[in-house]
């Protein structure tokens, strides 16, 4: 199967308007989106849209609805001008379920030839809203990492400004995987997020064991966002208003209420 996981480390550090940093441990999905029937038949303890101590659930990415995830995300290259042709796989680098909880800061899509080559990514970036934003990458740097600089626009945390820039860089899918994603406004570097990976085989003893490793893992992160926002609401950051930026936040995916009343 071209399904797998990732043992991930992740690692926060803004550089101003003060220095601050924390790390956490997770793992991520790294799903073939035509094996999750599959998947699900092999494992008992996933499931695909319905309930299980692991699930994935098509409704959970992208736009609303019940379509399946691969049909989703083939309309919105295609809305991108994206040449689909050349392109045999589909992997999905995500958070699941755990539990019935979802919860996802970022999930990644791989776009993967028939031996397995890289011909571009999709981040999808979510905030605590649940509203998603997808950004194409498909150009390459020396590196031969998928890189991507672009207005950002998006809410994504309070103490993060709506007209910021993203700076994606996104290494390939291999038994070691990195991410780095930057804010940057115009003075250069505010916010450094990065992931570093190791890739295992899905088995259902591993996924026992990571109950257990990493306990309510998706209530864990977004417990640690907030509880990091806390700390800076108490020392006076700088706030962004969601709703008093409303026109500057586009392309948004599953809107909230404070972007469609007026």
């Amino acid at each position: 199967m071209n399904s797998s996981l990732y043992q991930c480390k992740i690692y926060h550090k803004r550089l101003k308007p003060v220095k601050r940093q924390f790390s956490y441990s997770v793992f991520m999905l790294s799903l073939d989106l035509d094996e999750l029937d599959e998947l699900a038949d092999k494992h008992w303890l996933f499931s695909r849209n319905s309930l299980n101590l692991y699930a994935i659930k098509d409704e959970d990415y992208l736009g609303q609805g019940y379509t399946s995830i691969k049909k989703k995300l083939i309309a919105f290259l295609e809305e991108q001008d994206f040449d689909t042709s050349k392109v045999s796989r589909y992997i999905l680098q995500t958070f699941p379920r755990i539990f019935g909880y979802q919860f996802n800061p970022v999930s990644f899509y791989y776009l993967e030839d028939e031996n397995g080559t890289a011909l571009a990514t999709v981040a999808e970036v979510g905030n605590t809203f649940l509203e998603k934003k997808m950004f194409l990458i498909d150009t390459k740097d020396k590196r031969d990492w998928f890189r991507r600089e672009t207005a950002k626009d998006f809410y994504v945390s309070p103490f993060s400004k709506i007209d910021d820039q993203f700076d994606f860089q996104i290494g390939t899918r291999n038994e070691k995987w990195s991410v780095n994603i930057n804010d940057l406004d115009d003075e250069g570097i505010v916010l450094v997020s990065t992931i570093r990976g190791h890739q295992k085989p899905i088995t259902t003893s591993r996924l026992v064991w990571y109950l257990f490793r990493y306990p309510l893992l998706t209530m864990r992160i977004i417990f640690l966002i907030h509880w990091h926002a806390l700390l800076m609401w108490i020392r006076k950051f700088p706030i962004s208003n969601k709703r008093k930026t409303a026109h500057q936040q586009t392309q948004v995916i599953r809107p909230h209420h404070s972007l469609t009343e007026k």
